[in-house]
């Protein structure tokens, strides 16, 4: 059975992997480079933290052990990091975080709370005031290096015969009736397939994709600052009031100011972002103060634009009344990759999956 995968992100990626792994024919085609789009301008914290329902938790949480699992068959994962991740909320937001550890406490999640002196232990360069209230330690947690995660899979993919089209955009979704039957790519070439699936991210509602193919999203719009692990020395996921943070490689912290922070959107210029990371490095100054010596030259900040449905949950399956095409985007894809390929696999094998029905495409059709 042949299939093809449009877009070499996070999921591409894993589903390139899984599918070639059970056997199938796959070509991924990516319109630019393989994980220079939405994946490189990602947080990537996988976590199950904070997103209810308990299903989509659990969800989550399942991504996790997938990605324990994934590096396991691996044998060698230098892309997972699971340093574990600490939280501390502002004030109004106290009773907010308790209700939250206590509902992942009742779903058996490793969540805890922790002291200041705790934290101070974790994080020896952090600067507490004393006002922080409640800590939270979430064991399981961690960071994934996309690039080094796209870059092994479809390396491993390619050796066991899957083939890897970069530069190559789709340009129209082939079909017969109501049947998917491939692509066409900017170059005029048709990729005939038995199953399309669109992984294409936060562009998966434009162009090729039209109704009934095309997802219903709402993406936002944050802002990435890479700045010298000297000035913030974190082991672990930071989540603060203001900013999160995370190491990034050698010699690399990356900071990212909370969602609603700033307001901006895919039409923001370079230079206001650059206004907005010295503003946020100024401010995360209270809690790692040799941030305040630094200098513009020795950052970078960017716009990162996240892939997120309408309604904010992955969007998982076939188009009903529609044969041989499947979507799967998602929020939290970098949580969600090697699980979602896992469990597409299955339903592609021809075994549906219960736990994606919440998921379907259907939901956003009107009857």
């Amino acid at each position: 059975m042949k299939i093809i995968v449009i877009g070499a992100g996070m999921v591409g990626a894993s589903l390139t992997w899984e599918l070639t792994q059970a056997g199938f024919t796959v070509t991924l085609l990516e319109a630019g480079e393989a994980g220079k789009g939405t994946s490189a301008n990602s947080f990537a914290w996988i976590n199950a933290h904070g997103k209810p329902p308990e299903g989509y938790h659990r969800l989550n949480a399942a991504g996790i052990e997938a990605h324990r699992d994934l590096a396991k068959r691996f044998g060698h994962a230098p892309w997972l990091n699971l340093t574990g991740g600490l939280e501390w909320r502002a004030a109004n937001e106290q009773q907010a975080m308790r209700d939250n550890v206590e509902a992942l406490q009742k779903y058996q999640y490793p969540a805890e709370w922790i002291s200041a002196e705790q934290m101070q232990q974790r994080e020896p360069a952090l600067h507490l005031d004393g006002n922080e209230g409640a800590m939270g330690w979430f064991a399981s947690e961690g960071w994934v290096d996309t690039q080094q995660y796209i870059q092994q899979l479809l390396q491993a993919s390619a050796e066991e015969g899957a083939k890897i089209v970069t530069g190559s955009k789709v340009v129209e979704i082939t079909r017969q009736g109501d049947t998917v039957t491939g692509v066409k790519t900017v170059d005029g070439t048709l990729h005939q397939a038995d199953w399309t699936i669109n992984a294409s991210g936060r562009w998966s509602d434009k162009s090729p994709y039209a109704n009934p193919l095309a997802t219903p999203l709402a993406p936002t719009t944050g802002i990435l600052i890479r700045v010298p692990a000297d000035t913030v020395p974190v082991s672990h996921v930071l989540a603060t009031p203001l900013f999160h943070c995370r190491p990034d490689g050698e010699g690399v912290t990356l900071l990212c100011p909370n969602e609603g922070v700033y307001d901006i959107d895919e039409s923001t210029p370079q230079s206001r972002v650059n206004e907005l990371a010295a503003d946020i490095i100024s401010k995360a100054a209270a809690v790692w103060p040799k941030l305040a010596e630094l200098k513009p030259a020795h950052y970078q900040a960017r716009m990162g634009i996240r892939a997120l449905p309408a309604d904010g949950y992955p969007i998982v399956g076939p188009t009903p009344g529609i044969t041989g095409y499947y979507t799967v985007v998602t929020h939290s894809g970098v949580t969600l990759s090697p699980l979602l390929a896992r469990l597409v696999t299955q339903e592609i094998q021809g075994h549906p999956v219960a736990e994606l029905d919440v998921y379907r495409p259907r939901r956003f059709i009107q009857e």
